[in-house]
């Protein structure tokens, strides 16, 4: 947005919302929202945002969600490239969310090219819908099926249910687009949106969060105490086991969401939440590889005697490897996401991670973080012992070498931290290593192709040994 205009009305009122129940938005209350880029609307059970240079939102104050259904009647008008209708989610500040929006004015276009981008997905800033369509064509966006009058109200449903969002119209049972999320799967704020240019009508907003709360469940939510430190797991459904390993830093159980989701369905799936991160504690001594894969093998031990399988993404696969090497009797099968081999003195430059810089960087997503952390005066502390960890640790052909167990290595072919030979060379120096590069991806590949993700990993897990 070029130009910002907050209305910020204090002493709001809090919205209490139970999982899976639908809950249908006061528009009329004024104290429940923060307007950004629009002037203040007339608060009534049909909210109208009037036109702006650019984009505007009204954002619902003090509440959040992951994964849910958005439901809202909607406006535009048939003028071209002026009415640009939806809904804003996944809010973390005024720049940074995904929205589901309508071009009314596409709807009954005679340019069929034009009728093919009535509905779209982007995700703001990291990727606008022109970014999107040069590079991804017809893959986040669509035609409005059933068509809508372009001048008259429709009915949207947004359903989140990362990585998919489905939108439908006018209660169709048929998805008129189906995106996977470009975003991480991160609690977020949600928004009426318009676009440039745009007078919008909105009324009958519903919203149903998910009853998912992967990270911070507190019926399932367990402690191991391993050496003075607690460590949080949780575990869902029932078979043989697999452990997941999360990432550093951005990385929580919470990235795992869809993993979970199916793997829970025939498994039992061990969550494991590393040092410092979510709910663990952080412990005295700065962190090193061997000590994240004594930590996994003791909450593993304290749940099941069995051999598993192992899924780790980034820091989790470094993890992995370790736990690997130092415990074969443990590890039937490895999959290592975002991790390839670093050698000692293989570090170009240096991690600097500080409080300040990744506040800076994602305010909102970090506060949320820390409100979870039981020691979050000791973030820093945390973050110096990640700088430790990545600058002065390594892992290479002392730990492939001891790794018996079927390995897949996989990553992004864009990855910025561990390149595809990275990869290669680590799945070359492991004894039954095999890779997998999914194309056009960077570090998160099951944000950017979870498709290619689960075709790669669900064969590799159920295969025969």
């Amino acid at each position: 947005m070029k130009k910002l205009l907050i209305l910020s009305l204090l002493c709001a009122n809090s919205f209490v919302f139970a999982q899976n129940q639908a809950q249908k938005i006061d528009l009329k209350n004024p104290e429940l929202w923060t307007v950004y880029n629009r002037n203040s609307p007339v608060w009534k059970d049909t909210i109208v945002l009037q036109k702006t240079e650019d984009e505007g939102m009204m954002v619902l104050r003090d509440f959040e969600m992951s994964n849910g259904t958005i439901e809202f009647d909607v406006k535009g008008e048939n003028v071209l490239q002026q009415s640009f209708v939806g809904i804003a989610f996944n809010i973390q500040d005024d720049k940074t969310y995904e929205s589901i929006y309508f071009r009314p004015f596409n709807f009954i276009n005679a340019d069929t090219a034009r009728r093919s981008r009535a509905v779209q997905y982007v995700y703001m800033p990291d990727s606008p819908w022109f970014k999107l369509r040069e590079a991804f064509p017809g893959k986040y966006e669509n035609k409005a099926k059933p068509v809508p009058d372009p001048n008259g109200w429709f009915h949207a449903r947004i359903v989140i249910d990362k990585p998919l969002i489905k939108v439908f119209l006018n209660n169709s049972t048929e998805p008129c687009l189906v995106v996977s999320s470009l975003a991480p799967t991160t609690p977020g704020k949600i928004g009426i949106w318009t676009g440039p240019l745009t007078r919008g009508s909105f009324t009958n907003l519903v919203v149903t969060p998910s009853s998912k709360n992967y990270g911070n469940n507190a019926q399932v939510g367990k402690y191991v105490n391993v050496a003075g430190t607690k460590l949080y797991y949780e575990v869902y459904g029932k078979g043989k086991p697999v452990v997941l390993l999360h990432g550093g830093v951005y990385g929580y159980i919470d990235e795992f969401e869809y993993f979970i989701d199916e793997l829970s369905k025939k498994h039992q799936v061990i969550c494991v939440a590393t040092r410092g991160h979510g709910k663990s504690e952080i412990g005295q001594e700065p962190y090193t590889w061997n000590q994240r894969a004594e930590d996994a093998y003791e909450v593993i031990r304290s749940i099941t005697p069995e051999k598993v399988a192992i899924i780790g993404f980034s820091d989790g696969a470094a993890s992995a490897f370790r736990l690997a090497a130092n415990h074969p009797e443990m590890v039937e099968r490895l999959v290592a996401i975002g991790f390839g081999d670093t050698p000692k003195g293989s570090r170009k430059e240096k991690f600097t991670y500080t409080p300040e810089m990744l506040l800076k960087n994602n305010k909102a997503f970090f506060e949320s973080r820390l409100a979870l952390m039981p020691e979050p005066k000791r973030w820093a502390d945390h973050l110096s012992y990640l700088n430790h960890l990545y600058n002065d640790d390594f892992l290479s052909k002392e730990t492939f070498d001891k790794i018996v167990c079927p390995t897949l290595v996989m990553g992004g072919e864009k990855d910025e931290y561990h390149t595809p030979s990275h990869l290669m060379r680590a799945a070359s120096l492991i004894k039954k290593g095999n890779v997998s590069i999914i194309a056009g991806c960077g570090h998160v590949v099951f944000y950017c192709n979870w498709n290619a993700v689960k075709a790669s990993v669900w064969p590799f897990l159920e295969a025969k040994l």
